[in-house]
């Protein structure tokens, strides 16, 4: 009788299932919880979940799991002081936020030792041992154990002098993807919105999804060319607009001109990514003191070399660096990135010269790539190129099986059977257009 008949003040006490039978779907964790999690109860019509409502996405994700632990049931009874819950990664994944769960996330190519490594947008010239040992020089005369300036006056002060804009004009921060990191976290809100000119750059979108905005696509047209009244249209309505020129994966460019256009059509903040900006010879930066709410995005890694190290910095009015400084991580410039920045900055003739040897260079590729039957090849003023081939993910792997590496760019509908190059040494493009054609002549 006892275990059939419960007591009037048990059937009080007992909760009454929330939402019925509910189907799960889209969430990871949830999906991945199995049978066991949070007061499910397992019946010939499927499965039904019984939910607390306590407003705690955590809780309510975990259900009574941990029940076990303390007095043999699953789920469904109501916890007292004291309770023990039973450690559980799923419970644990429920904490990381629903946008987060749901995305791939930055999916890094590659790595390690090939014939002709082209797949990362890489400076193929390193930094003279001359300038390393002048760093290392730098290195041994200061305090490791020191924490590094904040926002590095000398390395704002020394670009200053280069880009003839003021030192608090520049905010600098370990990457350049830090910055736009930063510039989601101090701008956008769940639902704002956020312009984007596809195929670019896909850590825009990702950020967006991260911080819950709406995205807002301007798609650019086949063979890539921009669609200056629909961008316009489009920015009217956005937030936050990310522009990136030349751009990334493509290597085409946003005239100056539709830049200004859109910035006397929005009040909303512009972020310029100039990341390639020296391959091609133009910069927004002439527009700062005539459009306040313009921001432009440089990097180290690419002109200057200095990937491995991680350096960007970020350019606008004093008074929005200002507001994004408040969210920069502190200290993450190290002493070694800004030792070998003011040494680079201090010798500036050196990557002047690479970055004329890589534009040289990039034209010359082109023009065999251009001659190479089966490929079309599209212009750039980045220090890559784009190509599209017959079957891209088989000429991307027979390429590797022959030690070279590309990048197989794929996101976008006019990204089908396309592959990105990056211009290497002659020695590089050499071996890159010799296994192509071998390649190709085998398909």
């Amino acid at each position: 009788m006892g275990m059939q008949k419960r007591s009037a003040a048990a059937q009080k006490n007992k909760r009454p299932p929330v939402g019925g039978s509910r189907k799960r779907t889209g969430d990871p964790v949830k999906s991945a919880a199995g049978g066991a999690v949070g007061g499910r109860n397992r019946t010939g019509g499927g499965t039904k979940f019984r939910r607390k409502r306590t407003g705690d996405p955590v809780k309510s994700a975990a259900g009574g799991a941990a029940g076990g632990a303390v007095g043999g049931a699953v789920g469904g009874r109501r916890r007292t002081a004291g309770t023990v819950f039973a450690p559980n990664i799923r419970n644990a994944l429920a904490s990381v936020k629903s946008e987060i769960r749901n995305t791939e996330g930055y999916v890094a190519p590659p790595q390690g030792n090939f014939r002709a490594k082209l797949n990362q947008n890489e400076n193929p010239y390193d930094v003279p041992d001359s300038v390393k040992q002048d760093i290392f020089y730098d290195m041994r005369s200061c305090e490791w154990t020191r924490y590094p300036d904040y926002n590095p006056p000398a390395v704002r002060e020394a670009l200053s002098k280069t880009l003839s804009i003021r030192p608090d004009q520049i905010l600098l921060a370990g990457g350049s993807n830090v910055l736009l990191y930063m510039i989601g976290l101090a701008v956008l809100a769940p639902g704002d919105s956020l312009l984007l000119t596809p195929p670019t750059f896909g850590l825009f979108e990702l950020i967006g999804r991260f911080y819950n905005a709406r995205v807002i696509r301007a798609d650019q047209r086949p063979g890539f060319s921009y669609d200056t009244e629909k961008i316009i249209a489009s920015a009217r309505k956005a937030k936050l607009t990310f522009l990136c020129s030349p751009n990334n994966p493509v290597g085409n460019i946003i005239p100056l001109e539709t830049l200004e256009e859109l910035l006397g059509a929005t009040r909303g903040l512009v972020v310029w990514d100039e990341a390639y900006a020296e391959f091609c010879g133009r910069t927004a930066l002439p527009l700062l003191e005539k459009y306040p709410h313009l921001l432009v995005l440089r990097t180290f890694s690419k002109a200057f070399g200095l990937a491995g190290l991680r350096l960007g910095y970020l350019m606008g009015r004093p008074e929005l660096i200002a507001e994004f400084s408040k969210v920069n991580i502190p200290y993450n410039v190290n002493l070694f990135t800004e030792a070998a920045a003011l040494r680079l900055l201090g010798g500036a003739a050196w990557y002047r010269e690479g970055v004329q040897r890589i534009v040289q260079e990039r034209d010359r590729l082109f023009r065999e790539l251009d001659a190479v039957g089966r490929v079309t090849v599209f212009p750039s003023e980045a220090n890559f190129i784009l190509i599209r081939v017959p079957d891209g993910k088989a000429v991307f792997e027979a390429l590797k099986t022959r030690g070279v590496l590309l990048r197989m760019i794929n996101g976008h509908p006019l990204l089908k059977n396309c592959l990105r190059v990056t211009v290497g040494t002659p020695e590089e493009n050499r071996i890159f257009i010799e296994a192509l054609k071998d390649v190709l002549n085998k398909m």
